[in-house]
């Protein structure tokens, strides 16, 4: 048998797990429905579930899940990019905030320098209007850029102080 915390009273549905003023407590109903407002509710209690009918096997057949579509981005990027950015009267700083990488990342990417990740190209299409992603063929020849992953190299850039007073 269970007793509420706050009155003493025996609780015929169950208790409030409840935490007020950092004690947690087990509170009846009505003390729940009366320190509720002050209180953080922990657990509630479990209400009597109606018997659980057994359930049939589906008559569907179940599909086979399909198989992940991998993408590679279009060789001509750097250009498609540029000249998409440029039609939107948009400035290189602008849209990297935009697609949220750094201005120097944006630059790399213009030149040719930096192949964008999915992710990042997903991102520049939504906003450019253009088609950076495409299916990727297996068994071509490797495209002319390496593909390698976003480095601390990319992103900073590295000045040099000239102290010759």
């Amino acid at each position: 048998m269970s007793f509420c915390d706050m009155c003493g009273s025996t609780a015929r549905e169950g208790l409030y797990v409840v935490e007020l003023d950092r004690a947690v407590l087990q509170l009846c109903e009505r003390c729940y429905r009366s320190y509720g407002s002050v209180a953080r509710l922990i657990k509630a209690p479990r209400k009597a579930e109606a018997p659980k009918q057994p359930q049939r096997p589906p008559t569907t057949k179940q599909r086979p899940p399909t198989p992940k579509i991998e993408y590679e981005v279009v060789e001509d990027f750097p250009t498609l990019i540029r000249t998409a950015r440029e039609s939107m009267g948009m400035s290189r700083d602008a849209l990297a905030r935009t697609v949220g990488v750094k201005e120097s990342v944006l630059r790399r990417i213009e030149s040719g320098q930096l192949i964008p990740d999915e992710q990042l190209a997903r991102r520049l299409e939504r906003v450019l209007g253009v088609k950076l992603l495409v299916p990727a063929e297996h068994g071509e020849a490797p495209s002319k850029a390496p593909k390698r992953e976003l480095t601390l190299g990319d992103i900073v850039e590295i000045r040099e102080d000239d102290d010759t007073a």
